[in-house]
């Protein structure tokens, strides 16, 4: 049976069918009635519940605190519990991609039911399960992908009238956006004419005016930055940007693989996308500052922790929309192909029931890439740049975003692009390649990398696949992250991209944070030579003296490394974003190998392989899935 689009009721009605109430299933066997706390390992570190059991059942469970990443941790924390009372089970399902911190709630609701005396067994009865009948849904766009991408084109699509169903395979949305760096970068004359400039922008803009052009194309971009560069010279002003300059550098920067034309128009509505997300309810860091790989001082940073800022105000935005619905644990397995146009999705729930969704005018994929694939980034991406992509390389990437998108689009005569180029991330977690524990209170202007021995070996503020190879090369395979007093002035008011306090990370030991009241603490905490790193960081400050480029090409000087307590944590690249994927025209239509256009199907946002080229900028992410997402949704709603 055909059921129309409803707006949020359907989700609701999915999961009323998870949560159904067993309160018929009290144990039998008393156990002692209180309020009991426990502890359990999660992803990042330890999540402590407290739990209230009365003789019979659980009352009761309150996650009181955990570091694993926010706005993914956060979906278990809200829905574990529920589904553990409402069952008076640990049996439940763990939240679909949130399978360790639902892991760590069960186990700490374990520990209490035993410190109650619980049989324990009374509490593992294997659940009833119904599979749900097989639906049939239509809207006018659907969107497969609920991260960035899939909730800009979703936000966009219903504020233009169109009604809209968007499905995610795992239990949570926000995809690898939510455990992102956060930070977007666009011109933004407001912010950065009266900004001031380090000694080296100078010399990165003459650089690139002074190159050979490689077509025509590139000639005219030069010459129209050129022009905007000589304007600017003739003002008051202190730092100079442009569309034109981002473009430049983006293609530049990306080994120039992309297709122009399309970063221009990234670049040229930034801008626009930049004030669109602040309308959507985003906040930024009032200032502009140089983000990791970002190459220019053009990045804003969220106010929330990682990427949950731009993901709440998407669901806000959608939030209480009748045209709009979305459904978690539903995952996409192939377009539906009618007369030579996309007309639909082929999807299946979580229980294995099929949804078959019908799309009046357009889909969009907004899948993601396939960094956290082992087997896809050493099938495409594994070579002479990049020798050893294995499991031994950890990932940032959230568990859900696997290419699966890529090859549907593939399968329906979409040509592929690119898909050899890879990127690692320079300053993920050693352990688990989580960039969340990372503070970046002046980002790269405040920091310096140190190897094993104690030396600087690369320049900070360069380009992030320079950086990881270098890190790689490294005897040990990673460096520390060093700073001090000077850049982080108030460890109570620094903050990690996943918004804890930088005490909060010494105090608890959390990605291995280490600090020291001097230099030779410091050095033995790190277990590096004293002498070497005391003789780097006095040969670091030289420069700061003199504003001039070291031996690496650094061009961010802004802290003199003089006073203590002095900082570090251990860094290791991780595979971090794909550049390749899906070929598209500038309207996100997607194309045949031939140029032509598949009709109907629309993709934007990682699954896309025609704007980063070899090297994505940091910062860039970002801007990518705003442009594209807002375009895509607006072609997809009109049916263009």
């Amino acid at each position: 049976m055909t059921k129309k689009i409803v707006g949020g009721g359907l989700v609701l009605f999915l999961l009323a069918a998870v949560f159904g109430c067993n309160s018929s299933a009290r144990a039998k066997t008393p156990m002692r009635a209180g309020t009991y706390t426990a502890s359990a390992r999660a992803l990042n570190g330890p999540l402590a519940v407290e739990v209230k059991l009365s003789t019979d059942a659980i009352t009761d469970i309150k996650i009181t605190s955990s570091v694993d990443s926010p706005g993914v941790s956060d979906w278990a924390i809200e829905l574990m519990p529920r589904r553990i009372i409402e069952s008076q089970s640990l049996m439940v399902d763990v939240v679909t991609g949130v399978s360790i911190t639902s892991g760590a709630i069960i186990r700490g609701v374990e520990d209490c039911l035993g410190q109650a005396g619980a049989v324990l067994a009374e509490f593992k009865r294997p659940l009833s399960r119904t599979r749900a009948p097989d639906q049939e849904l239509s809207a006018d766009v659907v969107i497969v992908g609920g991260g960035g991408a899939g909730l800009s084109a979703a936000a966009t699509a219903a504020a233009s009238g169109a009604s809209v169903i968007l499905i995610e395979k795992t239990g949570f949305l926000g995809g690898n956006s939510i455990v992102s760096g956060g930070i977007y970068n666009t011109a933004n004359p407001e912010k950065q004419d009266h900004a001031p400039a380090e000694s080296g922008v100078e010399k990165l803009i003459t650089d690139a005016l002074t190159e050979r052009p490689v077509n025509e194309e590139h000639r005219a971009l030069i010459e129209k930055v050129r022009a905007e560069y000589e304007a600017f010279k003739r003002t008051n002003k202190t730092l100079f940007d442009s569309p034109s300059w981002h473009a430049l550098q983006t293609w530049n920067g990306g080994d120039k693989i992309g297709t122009l034309s399309i970063i221009q128009i990234m670049t040229n509505n930034a801008l626009a996308g930049f004030r669109w997300l602040q309308e959507q309810g985003m906040e930024f860091y009032p200032n502009v500052t140089q983000g990791s790989g970002s190459l220019y001082q053009r990045t804003f940073r969220a106010l929330m922790p990682n990427g949950t800022g731009y993901i709440k105000a998407f669901r806000d935005s959608l939030a209480g929309r009748n045209n709009y619905s979305q459904m978690l644990d539903t995952t996409a397995k192939s377009l539906i192909v009618e007369g030579g146009r996309v007309v639909g999705v082929n999807a299946v729930g979580k229980d294995g029931h099929k949804v078959t969704l019908r799309a009046a005018r357009g889909v969009i994929l907004a899948t993601g890439g396939f960094a956290g694939n082992v087997e896809l980034r050493q099938k495409y991406c594994q070579g002479e740049k990049w020798p050893d992509l294995g499991p031994s390389l950890n990932t940032s990437n959230v568990p859900g975003v696997t290419g699966d998108g890529i090859f549907m689009a593939e399968a329906a005569g979409a040509k592929l692009v690119n898909m050899e180029q890879i990127q690692l991330l320079q300053v993920c977690n050693k352990d688990t390649g989580a960039i969340g524990g990372n503070a970046y209170p002046n980002y790269v202007a405040g920091y310096v990398f140190i190897n094993m021995n104690g030396e600087r070996f690369v320049r900070e503020d360069g380009r992030r696949d320079d950086i990881s190879k270098s890190i790689m090369a490294q005897s040990e395979g990673y460096m520390y992250l060093v700073q001090s007093a000077d850049s982080i002035p108030d460890t109570d008011k620094a903050l990690t991209l996943d918004g804890r306090t930088v005490t909060y990370m010494l105090e608890n030991k959390l990605s291995g944070w280490v600090s020291a009241a001097t230099l030779d603490g410091l050095a033995a905490e790190m277990g590096v030579p004293a002498g070497n790193l005391k003789t780097t960081i006095d040969a670091f400050n030289t420069h700061i003296d003199t504003q001039r480029p070291d031996e690496f090409g650094r061009v961010l000087f802004n802290y003199k490394y003089t006073k203590g307590p002095w900082y570090a944590f251990p860094c290791k690249p991780a595979a971090h974003h794909t550049m390749g994927g899906v070929l598209i025209d500038g309207d996100c239509r997607t194309l045949r190998a031939d140029g032509s256009v598949i009709p109907g199907l629309y993709c934007a946002g990682e699954i896309t392989g025609v704007v980063h080229g070899g090297n994505r900028l940091g910062g860039n992410a970002m801007v990518d899935f705003t442009v594209f997402g807002r375009i895509a949704g607006t072609n997809a709603a009109a049916g263009r």
